[in-house]
């Protein structure tokens, strides 16, 4: 059975060890792929990947269940990885201590952080989708994921027009309601960046 992000963040936040088991799966090969482009020690990586599913499951008594679990865990892993960058660069050549730089450097960017808000978005926004009401949800999928006019969905689901435009009005409103904190956050980012640039 395929379990959705939010519901399995929560069922590991109350010490379910099957839904660890889960995530585990689903999430290990993307923090080793992860930590071994900063690493390139695949070993290694499986090692700090196995750790940081490990603290995470040893920290799930205060992790938030509405936080983004996996966000969570690469911030785990990237701190992991930048503690071995640092034990390596105290004990190799010049020639690798610039590569450690590099990879250190990489690793503390704060664009991770905003591909991890991306991947928070997109949760938000597929698990705003799979709470709309059934009918509703239908004719959102319809007209934005297999990219349905309003006519095609009518007669698709053989209703009229005007039920189709209610039903994408509500979803839109549901999903502009719900995204509108994260909106604004984003907003003043982007003002911050502009007058600081």
């Amino acid at each position: 059975m395929k379990k959705q992000p939010d519901i399995l963040a929560k069922e590991i936040c109350k010490g379910d060890l099957e839904s660890y088991e889960l995530f585990f799966r689903l999430e290990f090969d993307n923090i080793v792929y992860f930590v071994n482009g900063y690493l390139h020690d695949p070993d290694l990586a499986k090692d700090i990947a196995q750790e940081s599913l490990l603290t995470l499951w040893e920290k799930r008594g205060i992790i938030d269940p509405e936080k983004n679990l996996r966000a969570f865990l690469y911030t785990i892993a990237k701190n992991r990885a930048i503690n071995e960058l640092k034990t390596r660069s105290s004990s190799v050549n010049s020639i690798s201590i610039n590569e450690i730089k590099a990879n250190l450097n990489a690793l503390m960017d704060d664009s991770l952080g905003e591909e991890l808000e991306t991947l928070e978005l997109k949760q938000l926004i597929d698990s705003t989708i799979r709470n709309l009401p059934d009918t509703v949800r239908g004719s959102f999928i319809m007209s934005r994921k297999l990219g349905m006019t309003n006519k095609e969905i009518a007669n698709a689901k053989n209703m009229s027009l005007t039920g189709v435009e209610y039903h994408m009005k509500i979803s839109l409103n549901i999903l502009r309601k719900k995204l509108k904190e994260f909106l604004i956050f984003f907003q003043g980012w982007m003002l911050f960046f502009l007058y600081n640039s």
